[in-house]
């Protein structure tokens, strides 16, 4: 295909030569600015002959720019609605380099798939328009994944992006920071307005990269991942407590106040300190001595 589908004029052409509705449950809003499709491939720093996995192509308008840059390498679009699906087999007919995948992407094994669909095991990136009402979900659901990604660059709604990047001592600092940041190290790449949308949703967006840590810096250093997420969801759901009171009250885990308190001495952390001013290295220092302790406690 010629023209660029990231337009107002060349996407509502192809909507209504297609005769499509879109769909709010979908959260299904195209982009209509080749200058942000742009910015999004430049950020992922495409070389040619990866496996690319795209979620959510809608019409293809980022399909399009990212077969452009794509060589000896593969893409796969994974679309929930049938109806896209048709309309992106009719634009990219005979296109061998691409595969559409007609599944909900918050279902998928991703294990499976990256066998199935990549079997020449080529460095995996994600770039993605995320549909707002799951970013979180699919973004986590691939992270918790055991593929191996190189990279990934996604457009979410501008308070989840800020979340997801934010850092200790600010008021965006969540668990949703620290179980993305547990993974991968993200950056808000680019700001983007409504308008570039249609239709136009109600609130901005950015452009979020993730990209693996040149070292293990925190998944090696935690003893158990269960308990080490039951702590984080414990500290930001009474984030304003102090951390001895959020620990030792909280619903998600049972713990003796007592054993938070000597915990809390032994880290050299003072007992008024509110959970949400840890750094994440901080968060599982204490998780460790207290699963440690806990242990000891119950086997003694």
């Amino acid at each position: 295909m010629e023209n660029k589908i990231a337009t107002p004029s060349e996407t509502k052409k192809i909507l209504r030569e297609h005769n499509l509705n879109l769909k709010k449950s979908l959260g299904q809003n195209f982009l209509v600015d080749s200058n942000i499709i742009e910015i999004i491939t430049a950020a992922a720093e495409i070389q040619g002959d990866e496996f690319l996995i795209e979620i959510g192509p809608g019409i293809g308008s980022l399909t399009q720019l990212l077969l452009e840059d794509l060589d000896s390498g593969k893409l796969l679009a994974v679309e929930k609605d049938a109806a896209m699906v048709a309309v992106l087999e009719d634009i990219f007919a005979g296109e061998e380099r691409l595969c559409l995948l007609n599944q909900d992407a918050l279902k998928i094994n991703w294990e499976e798939v990256a066998a199935e669909y990549n079997p020449e095991n080529r460095k995996i990136k994600l770039i993605a328009n995320l549909p707002y009402y799951v970013t979180t979900p699919i973004i986590m659901g691939v992270l918790e994944s055991n593929i191996e990604l190189e990279q990934m660059v996604f457009m979410v709604q501008k308070e989840v992006g800020e979340r997801i990047c934010a850092g200790p001592e600010t008021k965006k600092f969540g668990s949703l920071s620290v179980a993305v940041q547990y993974h991968m190290q993200p950056e808000i790449v680019h700001q983007v307005p409504a308008s570039v949308f249609i239709p136009q949703p109600d609130v901005d967006s950015v452009i979020v990269s993730l990209t693996p840590y040149q070292e293990n810096i925190y998944q090696e250093k935690v003893i158990s991942k269960k308990f080490f997420f039951q702590i984080v969801k414990s500290i930001f759901q009474q984030r304003r407590k102090t951390l001895r009171n959020s620990l030792s009250k909280s619903a998600v885990i049972n713990l003796d106040r007592d054993l938070v308190t000597q915990a809390l001495e032994d880290e050299g952390i003072g007992l008024k300190k509110r959970g949400e001013k840890l750094s994440i290295s901080e968060m599982i220092s204490i998780s460790n001595r207290i699963y440690k302790m806990r242990n000891n406690a119950e086997t003694n």
